[in-house]
Order: structure tokens, then sequence, then C-alpha cells
């Protein structure tokens, strides 16, 4: 942002998950905001993200940690449409740029990471498979997705990380083991979260 000159006059958060939480000051003292749902989860949760944040990252300032306030119904100072849903985390939230050709996804969409469904959530197969549907929607206004996790998509890719998400999430729903290209040699880390899925979707 510095780079590029560009004056920073809100920061939203799309989800109520510590590393999303983060902030630091060179962006300066402006309005912060999440869906209400996810406002509230991360007020809560605050110590603990706090917590999370010291032992995961460097130099973030913790007394900046998660603090959010919920969206005002108009949008406020947050541009595009925000197209909110309960998938990996209450109160998830995407915005879409539309006049841009942009979907900010949050944690949806990603080359690297699997969906993960909230464990504290019921029918989390179920919500994704929503979730996808309003972000299918929106992709087709878009030409850029922006995940919060891995690399922009673009072009034809677009449609492909949408095809990825949601064979995951069917196979799920199937009562099946995905085969996710995701879930690599080099990503052991999403095998737990992985098994977790698995489990969630079948009941355990």
């Amino acid at each position: 942002m510095g780079r590029l000159g560009v004056p920073v006059v809100a920061g939203f958060c799309t989800h109520p998950h510590w590393d999303h939480l983060l902030w630091h000051s060179r962006f300066g003292d402006v309005p912060r905001y999440a869906s209400p749902a996810a406002a509230q989860v991360a007020g809560q949760a605050r110590e603990r993200s706090q917590a999370m944040a010291a032992e995961s990252a460097s130099g973030v300032p913790l007394d900046l940690v998660a603090l959010v306030t919920p969206l005002p119904a108009d949008g406020g100072p947050v541009p595009g449409e925000v197209i909110e849903h309960q998938a990996h985390a209450v109160g998830h939230a995407a915005v879409l740029l539309a006049d841009r050709g942009v979907l900010l996804a949050g944690d949806m969409l990603s080359d690297v990471l699997i969906p993960m469904l909230d464990i504290r959530q019921d029918d989390q197969a179920g919500a994704y498979a929503a979730a996808l549907d309003r972000l299918g929607e929106a992709a087709g206004h878009v030409d850029v997705v922006v995940p919060g996790h891995g690399a922009v998509a673009e072009g034809p890719e677009v449609v492909a990380r949408l095809a990825a998400d949601r064979a995951y999430i069917e196979a799920l729903r199937r009562g099946e083991d995905p085969v996710d290209a995701r879930l690599g040699p080099h990503a052991d880390w999403l095998f737990g979260p992985h098994r977790s899925n698995l489990e969630q979707a079948r009941g355990r």
C-alpha cells in the first residue's frame, strides 16, 4: 500500500480466525470491520487470537489484533458487495468488487488449501455447498479471485478453483474420501484438517 501511495480508509476482516484479524499501525487508525456475526466472535475470542498470533508470527502488534466492529448495514466505507455465508467460520464473508472485476474470497477458492469445515457449526458440508453457489454466481462478474491463502486466480483458473472446492465438498456429502491435488506430499499438515473434515461429514 505504501509503494502504491494509496491511503487506507478502512479495513475488512473476512472471518474471525487469528491470521485474518491482524493489523499494523502503518495502515493508520481507521475503522476495521467484519460481518456482525464475525465481529462478535472476534471480540469474544480476542485473547486467544492474540496468543495464537504471538506464538505463530513475529513483529505482530498484539494490541491491534481483533479490533473489529460490525459492518454497518449500508456497508460504510467498504466498497462493493459483501457476500456473507457460514462456511469455514461464523460470519465468513467475501467482497465482490464487480466494477474492478475482482472477488476477495477470504479462506475459500485457494490453490493450496482444501476446504476446512468449522467444527463449531453443524452441516458444514451443506454450508460450503451453499457458499460456493453464491461465490460461483459472484465469480461470473469477475476476472480475478484473491484468496486469503495461495496464489491469485485469473481467467480460467477462477472456474478451476470453484470446481476443485465443489468436487471436494460433494465427495464429502456423498460420504466419500475426496481425491484432491492439494493433498500432495508437500502438504502433510493438511491431512489433519482433512481427517477432521471426513469425521465431521460422517457425523463422528
